[in-house]
């Protein structure tokens, strides 16, 4: 059967018809949903039949096209084949985060009017029970692995729901109301992550989604890998229910270009999973990058002078290289022989030592990843891409693509596309495969003349998230908030036609909410968050974001929240490296027996005072932070302090940390202590 590509579904059966006994899924679960200790495979033949069995048995259990099925579950490879069963039936996928607390499951399983939802665990099918008391209108609860106890009624597992499709629902029914799925039909409802208040369901049609594979994989090098086809291994860990995650790993990377999706056990797990897959693409948040940046540079400090200075120099050698490359602007014949002999040296065995050593491509998003960062994983000749969007963009509006400025590759001399062909097989096919282009001389010195040709017109600028994607038209608000209109711009917000409204201006341009600048070329700079931004009381506007980026550069500083809104000046809450401290105070040898007593220590205070001094140096008076609290705790998911994809809910913080907050203030105010005085003095009744 002919299946059409324009919508996710046809997308995905298409792709099994041409893959069939290739692999598609990975994860350390068995055939019937549980955890197990061993990796497991799946196929994309597999994967079509347990998509088409569970979809006939939705049909069979009276799901019709338009109704709302949420997806409560951790990434696992059951997670896909829910989400194209739910689409095969034309109906409305809901994708949940796992985190969710009771309270907020209940609101959007509520507001989204979900029929039925899948879940992951006994765990989850017991909060979705719980949900169901608040009059959440789901007719059908179906979890992914098998059941402990006795089954309530209206619950069923995979197979449950399989064997009920077997008898009551048609192949060819499921194949009907697929072909009638169309572009203009909604693929999801996508709740946004709430850092600013309530969360808003995000309605993404097919034709969003689909926009958004074709203009994130337009460079001649996807183009190229595509029609080669010669399939990477993504390591999934961010979450599928968030849209970065979504189009990524598994739109793009799975649905279009025929990639192999590997799930992460946890995100805890990442480092060790790393290690036993050793995958080709990595994609993720800002956080990842810089924690990886934070451990290697931590780790050099502990060896020998020698060792010390190879690195210092190496790392010099690999700034030349990403500026080079930042600028599109060809390195010396000598400075490439300096790059050749830095990834000898040094860059190789990082790349090995932490199982980095067969990424080709990483991704960052979500938010802003530091320029030093970003060109230290491309120094180890990983192509780090940033990219910028959001929920209601599917997300992808701004790229940093692996595009060769100044010529195309459709009309370029033979030689030229000779070149990008060998790039193609060392930069990605040889190192897929962990063979270094710089471990062999051959390799070495093709890759040398293919840089001098065609490589160093690869521009990517660190610091910058891009230019706007195909097909999008991009423009600054005179306050200086994206303004963007394009294919993958959403229909508007569930239930919300008021929130619509305000989303759009007159013109029909989407509302982003984030502040920026274009440079000379085009390329997209995020400066703050519109509404993040900090005023004092006397007046001054200041963006906290770029503050707390420098603050967590730090070697010992790993979360930091700027505090200051309608206050005299600033102040920050200081989540400390705890690993990294507590390294120091071993080496100083100051004792602590707990965390907390350890950043109540006198030397410890003194040692983040030194890195807040440091940056406060880069920062004019009034955005200067003049006192800090260390926190014994990280925010997180659990606490509700931290999106999944790892950014500050300040209201959460500042809410949750109120009493720390006041004391800051009333500990250093003089005005504040004398009426704090006044109030505490015993008065004796005349």
């Amino acid at each position: 059967m002919t299946y059409k590509t324009d919508t996710l579904c046809g997308m995905f059966h298409e792709q099994a018809e041409r893959y069939r006994n290739l692999e598609m899924l990975r994860g350390k679960y068995d055939k019937e949903g549980r955890p197990q200790n061993a990796w497991a495979s799946l196929s994309w033949k597999e994967v079509q039949d347990e998509v088409v069995n569970l979809g006939r048995g939705l049909v069979a259990l009276g799901l019709k096209p338009g109704d709302r099925v949420a997806i409560f579950s951790e990434n696992r490879p059951r997670w896909v084949i829910a989400d194209q069963a739910i689409q095969a039936c034309g109906a409305v996928g809901v994708p949940l985060y796992s985190t969710l607390t009771l309270e907020e499951l209940s609101y959007m399983l509520g507001d989204s009017g979900a029929k039925v939802a899948i879940v992951s665990t006994q765990q989850k099918l017991e909060m979705v029970l719980k949900a169901k008391t608040h009059a959440v209108p789901l007719e059908a609860v179906i979890t992914m692995g098998p059941l402990e106890g006795q089954k309530p009624q209206g619950v069923y597992t995979f197979e449950d729901v399989a064997k009920i499709g077997h008898s009551n629902a048609s192949l060819d029914l499921l194949e009907a109301r697929m072909q009638r799925v169309t572009p203009d039909d909604i693929a999801s409802i996508v709740y946004t992550s709430g850092t600013t208040g309530r969360q808003k369901g995000a309605v993404l049609t097919h034709k969003n989604f689909v926009s958004n594979i074709h203009q994130t994989s337009n460079s001649t090098i996807f183009r190229r890998l595509k029609a080669a086809e010669f399939p990477l291994t993504h390591l999934c860990h961010l979450p599928l229910c968030h849209v970065m995650g979504m189009t990524t790993d598994y739109h793009v990377g799975t649905l279009h270009l025929g990639n192999v999706l590997v799930f992460v056990e946890s995100y805890e797990k990442i480092a060790e999973n790393l290690l036993e897959v050793r995958p080709n693409v990595v994609v993720s948040v800002p956080r990842f990058f810089e924690k990886f940046y934070d451990t290697v540079h931590s780790v050099m400090a502990r060896q020998n002078k020698a060792y010390r200075s190879v690195f210092a120099w190496a790392l010099r050698v690999g700034d030349r290289f990403s500026e080079s490359m930042a600028n599109a602007t060809r390195m010396s014949q000598l400075d490439l022989l300096k790059v050749t002999l830095a990834n000898a040296l040094v860059f190789n065995r990082i790349r090995r030592v932490s199982g980095m050593d067969r990424v080709v491509f990483a991704g960052s998003g979500g938010g802003k990843l530091s320029k030093e960062v970003c060109a230290f994983i491309r120094a180890l000749g990983i192509q780090l891409f940033e990219g910028y969007g959001l929920t209601e963009t599917s997300p992808v509006i701004n790229w940093n693509e692996t595009e060769f400025k100044g010529f195309d590759p459709e009309t370029a001399s033979r030689f030229k596309n000779k070149m990008i062909d060998w790039t193609l097989d060392l930069m990605v096919k040889q190192q897929s495969k962990g063979k270094s282009p710089y471990t062999s001389p051959i390799r070495a010195m093709k890759l040398l003349l293919a840089y001098s040709t065609v490589v160093y017109r690869l521009q990517v600028k660190p610091g910058c998230v891009g230019k706007p994607v195909i097909w999008t038209e991009e423009k600054l608000a005179e306050d200086g908030e994206i303004l963007v209109k394009g294919p993958q711009v959403f229909k508007g917000y569930w239930n919300m036609p008021e929130a619509t409204k305000e989303a759009f201006t007159e013109d029909g341009f989407f509302k982003t909410g984030d502040v920026g600048e274009f440079d000379q070329e085009g390329f997209l700079r995020i400066t703050d968050r519109k509404k993040e931004i900090l005023v004092t009381s006397g007046g001054k506007n200041i963006p906290p974001h770029p503050i707390e980026l420098t603050l967590t550069a730090k070697p010992y500083i790993d979360q930091a929240c700027v505090i200051g809104d309608a206050k005299k000046y600033l102040t920050a809450l200081i989540c400390p490296d705890i690993e990294e401290i507590r390294r120091f105070a071993k080496e100083q040898g100051i004792p602590a027996a707990s965390n907390h007593e350890l950043i109540g220590r006198p030397e410890i205070q003194t040692l983040v005072q030194k890195q807040v001094d440091e940056v406060n140096e880069t920062l004019p008076r009034y955005a200067q932070i003049k006192y800090f609290t260390l926190l014994d705790e990280p925010f997180s998911l659990e606490t509700g302090e931290l999106t999944p994809t790892l950014k500050l809910k300040r209201r959460v913080i500042e809410d949750r940390r109120k009493e720390l907050i006041e004391k800051m203030y009333l500990e250093h105010d003089p005005a504040s202590l004398a009426h704090k005085r006044q109030s505490n003095k015993t008065t004796v009744p005349s």
